[in-house]
């Protein structure tokens, strides 16, 4: 019989049992995966080889190798953790602080990529001793052992990253009470504390074992009388933001009810308003059905309790937090991804009545097929005009900010335009959007990227030069005062608020914001110091800002320049220069979508 016969046979005997065709790349995979760990283990035992970085990074091309060969394949998260390893390992040794940060990206990816991988909670750990023990960032540390104890509760590491938690708890504590520091005062914290994680983990897991509720946030009444005075909301197939106005700083709690069949009821989040009333505009039932959120209900619970039910048809998770100036009650919830993505109903406007965020007609293919396929696009950029109607902003030398801010986000939009993005404004005329309605429409239209565009002030009229902020912990007492002012609440607010920020960060996109800021500011001061050499460069930073949080993208706030300095404020206000930092901004952002063009490719 010829030969190609007795594979025709083969093919034919092998399909008949039910098993599935041969997949030579996963054996090739398999192979150099095998290869790579014998190699791994042999540096380890052998003390002299160990010193040789070559050898650690043959080491390294190997599991890369495998992982190349099938990314998809059953050794693709050992060989992406093994990465992760080997920097590690290399960190160690020789003392550069870039191996630390590869073998924390690379456990990164593991915990990404494949999260019901049973390695992707060891993977998350390691990179948080990582961050605490090498990289000196503790907030990070924190995020990913809050990951570790919400998302892979029953893994054999979650003892670990919670006995770590509470350290690091105990660490934040002690140094508070060493500053004397009282609520009120600004504490430039380096580790978030757990309160705001541990009153909201209980309502979270009610959803899988029965109603639990909150505890109650210390504030007192209005002395004449609090009233809820509307519920506002955005949303689309996969999120919904609701926001409950209040007059004045309230109590409440909340506790989370699970379907019931025998009555037909959905889970019902409940919201007890404690010494509130309902105002005349306050609706008693709002119908949202966006396949998430059927309807908002509000009533009279007790004379001086006013309960607010949220009836929610597919869910995932949710967070209740408060912002102040004035006060609101935020809740964000998120369902399962839905199967119908094609026929989804197009985001709800608020109830307030806000504008529907503008956009632009859509480019063709900004990104590859293998981008489209893991995730990673960066296709939709949301822009962010700062303030707005009543709020002008900053104002000085005859310029108000959100005049300025407008003409910058509409000559950025115009070049992005150009190069084939799609691109959404929050606003584009003189209208006051609150500032979590900014990030809920972001979050509604499934945005890749938000910048939200701005121009600083400082009493010191000398004070000049471009920053760009991400989200995270304030470090700093000048990036408080920054984000006291843009928050629009006083200093002494923004150490409570970073209370509340730990269990916020833990959804948000903390690493790809930290690295859109970067790639934007190198690229803008670059750019911008061959036309203008004397432009400040007041860095990176990071801060708790209303207008970022909740983000499920990569989020930045863009500071301009001084309009209190004359020189700056001069520039700002001529187009030329604002088309100028507009084409180094761009550049910015070209940058970090070929960034996350190569990881995906890796």
């Amino acid at each position: 019989m010829p030969i190609r016969h007795l594979w025709i046979l083969f093919f034919v005997l092998f399909l008949s049992c039910g098993g599935p065709l041969p997949t030579f790349g996963h054996a090739s995979a398999e192979r150099d995966y095998t290869s790579a760990w014998n190699e791994f283990q042999r540096l380890l035992k052998e003390p002299g080889q160990a010193q040789n970085r070559n050898a650690w990074l043959a080491a390294r091309n190997m599991f890369n190798s495998a992982f190349q060969k099938a990314p998809e394949g059953p050794e693709a998260p050992k060989a992406l953790f093994y990465l992760g390893r080997v920097h590690e390992e290399m960190g160690l040794r020789f003392g550069q602080a870039s191996d630390f940060s590869q073998a924390a990206d690379y456990y990164g990816r593991v915990a990404l990529r494949f999260a019901n991988h049973t390695w992707a909670d060891d993977a998350l750990l390691r990179k948080a001793k990582i961050h605490l023990e090498h990289l000196n960032d503790s907030a990070q540390a924190y995020i990913d052992l809050l990951s570790i104890v919400h998302n892979h509760s029953k893994g054999d590491m979650a003892p670990q990253a919670q006995a770590m938690l509470r350290e690091l708890d105990s660490t934040f504590l002690a140094k508070v009470n060493a500053s004397g520091a009282g609520p009120g005062s600004a504490v430039a914290a380096t580790v978030p504390t757990s309160s705001s994680a541990r009153t909201t983990e209980p309502a979270v897991q009610a959803s899988l074992s029965g109603p639990v509720t909150s505890p109650s946030r210390s504030a007192g009444p209005d002395p004449d009388g609090a009233r809820l005075t509307q519920v506002r909301y955005w949303s689309s197939d996969e999120y919904t933001r609701v926001v409950l106005d209040v007059n004045s700083e309230v109590a409440y709690s909340h506790r989370l009810l699970n379907p019931d069949p025998d009555l037909g009821t959905p889970h019902r989040l409940l919201i007890d308003l404690q010494g509130t009333v309902l105002g005349p505009e306050a609706p008693a039932q709002l119908h949202v059905a966006d396949g998430i959120l059927r309807q908002v209900r509000t009533g009279q619970n007790q004379p001086q309790v006013s309960r607010v039910v949220l009836d929610i048809q597919r869910l995932e998770d949710f967070r209740v937090f408060t912002l102040e100036g004035p006060f609101r009650i935020v809740v964000d919830i998120s369902g399962a991804k839905s199967k119908v993505l094609a026929g989804a109903r197009a985001p709800q406007a608020s109830a307030a009545g806000q504008p529907r965020p503008q956009v632009s007609p859509r480019s063709e293919d900004v990104t590859g097929s293998l981008i489209e396929q893991l995730g990673l696009t960066v296709s939709t950029i949301m822009i962010d005009p700062g303030h707005g109607g009543k709020d002008p902003g900053a104002v000085a030398h005859g310029l108000k900010e959100k005049d300025i801010n407008l003409r910058m986000s509409r000559i950025l939009g115009r070049m992005l335009e150009e190069k084939g993005f799609r691109v959404l404004y929050t606003r584009t005329t003189d209208v006051f959007i609150p500032l979590e309605e900014r990030t809920a429409m972001a979050n509604a239209q499934k945005a890749d990227l938000f910048l939200s565009i701005h121009a600083n002030a400082h009493p010191n009229p000398n004070m000049k030069g471009f920053e760009i902020y991400s989200l995270n912990l304030a470090r700093n007492q000048d990036a408080v005062r920054v984000a006291a002012r843009e928050n629009a609440v006083s200093s002494k607010k923004i150490s409570d608020l970073q209370l509340i920020l730990t269990d916020l960060m833990l959804n948000s996109k903390i690493t790809e914001s930290r690295e859109l800021a970067t790639k934007i500011h190198g690229n803008t001061i670059n750019g911008m110091r061959r036309t203008h050499p004397k432009l400040a460069d007041r860095g990176i930073r990071e801060a708790p800002f209303y207008v970022l949080m909740g983000a499920k993208m990569p989020a930045v706030l863009i500071e301009m320049g001084y309009l209190t300095n004359r020189e700056e404020a001069r520039l700002l206000n001529t187009d030329a220069y604002l088309r100028t930092l507009a084409t180094n901004l761009l550049q910015g952002v070209l940058a970090y979508r070929d960034h996350i063009e190569r990881h995906a490719k890796l």
